[in-house]
């Protein structure tokens, strides 16, 4: 799957999660299950860990230094935003293996 497509699975998993709390609960216990059941491709051995913003907690997930690409790097030497999810919240997606998508700050889900 194009990172592009990938990109918009997660995306549909996210908003999917925020309105059906049986499948959140389902995403939380086994992200890795959940996803390749929408059609993410998740290479074997990979852990999949899913957290949870709230208004007093935000996380930063930073990619593997061994597999940052320059494009990567690049980005974050210019301060670059990668993109936002609106109401949904703001996300990133990479092109490096070892982060292909991160969810960043809760937003507003009205």
């Amino acid at each position: 799957m194009e990172n592009e497509d990938q990109g918009r699975v997660f995306v549909a998993v996210i908003a999917r999660a925020m309105s059906d709390e049986a499948f959140r609960l389902a995403l939380v216990a086994d992200a890795a299950a959940v996803l390749t059941a929408e059609g993410v491709e998740v290479p074997e051995g990979m852990s999949v860990n899913v957290l949870q913003s709230s208004a007093t907690q935000a996380f930063i997930v930073l990619p593997d230094p061994n597999t940052a690409n320059d494009e990567l790097l690049a980005a974050s030497a210019g301060g670059s935003t990668v993109g936002t999810g609106g109401t949904a919240g703001t996300f990133a997606c990479s092109t490096a293996p070892a982060c292909a998508f991160s969810v960043g700050t809760a937003g507003s889900a009205g």
